[in-house]
Parts: structure tokens; sequence; C-alpha cells
């Protein structure tokens, strides 16, 4: 089990995310500027994608967003709306997890199994990076089994890149 801090960052026309470990060391990060269809970028190490999504999109059930590899374009997941609380992340590959969110906690995994991760709003943390921009604690990302780190930024990224 690990807990990731995420810190939600801001400034005049950007705002983003970063993920540290409880060691202080920076997973990834999630950012965009203020635009109605602007891209939104995960990084972490291995990994760059970027996902657009036009805000003024209709949400209805089925409406889905598209996370896409910086490189080659590639779909790498999507996201999809189902009803407010419930999403569903669907992977190239068609394997899917579920994401319901109770009051302010995200909870990650298969349906009626045992969530593989859990992410609950905070707005305290004992440590606040340095950082150019506004800097808040926003979320505490618990992991309950090994995962890959592809596995890890999807969950990390989701609040930033859910769709209501």
């Amino acid at each position: 089990m690990k807990e990731i801090i995420t810190y939600r960052l801001s400034a005049t026309g950007v705002w983003g995310y970063e993920f540290y470990r409880p060691d202080r060391t920076m997973i990834g990060s999630v950012r965009s500027v203020v635009a109605p269809f602007a891209p939104v970028r995960i990084e972490s190490e291995q990994i760059c994608w970027y996902s657009r999504f036009d805000m003024d999109t209709k949400i209805v059930p089925g409406t889905g967003r598209r996370i896409k590899d910086n490189v080659t374009g590639n779909e790498v997941y999507r996201i999809v709306f189902w009803q407010p609380g419930l999403y569903q992340v669907r992977a190239v590959d068609d394997r899917s997890i579920q994401v319901e969110i109770r009051k302010d906690n995200y909870l990650f995994g298969k349906p009626m199994m045992p969530v593989t991760a859990m992410t609950e709003r905070i707005s305290e943390a004992d440590w606040i990076p340095l950082n150019h921009m506004e800097v808040k604690p926003c979320f505490k990302t618990t992991v309950f089994e090994e995962v890959t780190e592809k596995y890890l930024m999807m969950v990390l990224s989701f609040p930033a890149l859910r769709m209501c």
C-alpha cells in the first residue's frame, strides 16, 4: 500500500496537478492552460500523454474523453461517463475498470471486487512543494496493490480529466 499526495497548481491562465510520493519525490503532473479546447498534458518519467475535450460538449451517458500518447497519437485509454458519480475507464486492449465517486472519494476497480485505489479530497498536508504557482494540497491517493506506471498515472490524473 502506498499513499500519494496531489497538489493543485494555479496561476493566471494556467492550472495543473503534481503528484508526490511520501519521500517528496515527484511522480508526474497534469497541466493545461485555461481555454475551452486546450490540451491537457499528463506526464511522468516514462509517460507523455495528452487529452483534448471541448468543455462545451453536452455530457450524456456514453460520452467519452480520449487520452492519447503524445509520440504516436494512439489512444491509450478512454474515460466514459455513465451517470453522475459513475465512469468507466477503457483501455485499448478492452480491459476496463469502473470509477465510482462517493462524496469526495474516487474508488477505482472492477465492479463487485475490492478497490485497487482510492482518492480522497484533502485540504492540508505536512509538506508543500516549492513552485512559482499557487500550490494547495488537493488529494490523497491510496494504492492498495502493485500497479503499472500507466495505471497509476490514469488514477492520479482522473480528477483532472473527468467530464463532470
